[in-house]
């Protein structure tokens, strides 16, 4: 009889604690992760000191610290950090960002890095990599906190991983860009819309252009079909010029004939406290891009360099879209512009950039 009584007692304790055990496996798998934190546009990269500190690391900062076209003055195409395998361990605040890059040398087996990658990858994805000695990247998501993006870049040694994060910056900083764009719509319509304004756009251009209620009409001409908006900021002034005119030719595309309407526009209406000094495109020292692109599927052509005025030392970027409404054989002119002295202008020319972009005929 006692050793009944143990036996069943002995069972029964191994169910309870299974129980329990299986409780806190669901309540940790139940558990709400927090909400990434970080700034648009920022990349925290993960990889031993020793990888960070050599051609690998050099090659990443190359590519990913670009200069951003176009800009007065240099501003880098993405802000950089990093942090060892042990340094994430260290501090869970560093596991709350919302963008990583994971640089993994898979010749380092006892690496913190490539350890947690190995784990990330599973072990069939990560032995197949090795093996087969081939480079390649994974996409992670919501590893540590909600709304994260990680991507590893694995390698074996030194050589190949420098090599793969050239021929990976491309798609790399696409995945970024667009994973940031919640984000930047979020800071562009963070406020209401102007409901009056966008209404207005329109039913003068035919355009459906959603405009921030910090947006005011600086100037209209209505006999030039022009209308410039303007956004005051703590840093800044952001700039948007539209004007409509009757589609004749492909010739309205060149680079000069855009050119030529921007200079125009400034000089008739852009000045300073300098007599005779005006808005005008600068393209002695620096060049002016060119993209086709496809906004709502019309097309456009944009332009993309830096302005000055000509009698004072004033500058700033600016992007400027030929856009082709060809159900009505009409085209439309998008000038986007920032001044900003001192300033950093990335993110303010691509909340310009995002507005237009998003514009529907």
């Amino acid at each position: 009889m006692s050793k009944a009584i143990t036996y069943y007692t002995v069972s029964f304790f191994v169910i309870i604690m299974t129980m329990l055990a299986c409780n806190s496996e669901v309540s940790s798998t139940l558990e709400a992760k927090a909400v990434a934190l970080g700034k648009m546009n920022e990349i925290v990269v993960v990889s031993d000191d020793e990888v960070w500190e050599s051609m690998v690391g050099d090659t990443f900062k190359y590519y990913f610290e670009s200069p951003y076209p176009l800009m007065p003055s240099p501003e880098a195409m993405f802000d950089l950090r990093h942090y060892s395998g042990e340094e994430m361990q260290a501090e869970p605040l560093r596991k709350q960002l919302r963008t990583y890059t994971i640089l993994v040398d898979l010749n380092d087996m006892e690496s913190v890095v490539t350890k947690m990658a190995r784990k990330d990858m599973g072990e069939e994805k990560f032995t197949r990599a090795k093996k087969e000695n081939k480079p390649g990247n994974s996409i992670g998501k919501n590893k540590w906190a909600q709304g994260q993006m990680l991507i590893y870049l694995y390698a074996n040694g030194h050589d190949q991983l420098a090599e793969l994060i050239r021929t990976s910056y491309p798609a790399v900083a696409k995945k970024v860009h667009s994973h940031d764009s919640k984000q930047l719509e979020a800071q562009v319509y963070g406020v209401p819309i102007n409901k009056g304004l966008s209404d207005k756009i329109k039913q003068t251009y035919g355009m459906d252009m959603q405009i921030p209620i910090n947006y005011k009409i600086a100037k209209e001409e209505e006999a030039e079909d022009m209308m410039w908006l303007r956004k005051d900021g703590k840093k800044g002034v952001m700039n948007i010029v539209l004007k409509r005119l009757p589609y004749s030719g492909k010739e309205q595309f060149d680079k000069d004939y855009i050119k030529d309407i921007k200079n125009e526009f400034g000089k008739s209406y852009v000045t300073s406290d300098t007599e005779g000094s005006y808005l005008r495109v600068h393209e002695e020292q620096v060049p002016i891009y060119e993209y086709v692109q496809d906004i709502n599927g019309m097309y456009t052509k944009e332009l993309r360099g830096v302005w000055e005025m000509t009698e004072d030392f004033m500058g700033g970027p600016f992007v400027s879209y030929m856009i082709h409404n060809s159900e009505k054989a009409e085209l439309l002119f998008v000038d986007a512009f920032v001044f900003a002295p001192g300033a950093a202008k990335r993110n303010m020319i691509q909340e310009l950039d995002f507005i237009v972009k998003n514009m529907k005929s």
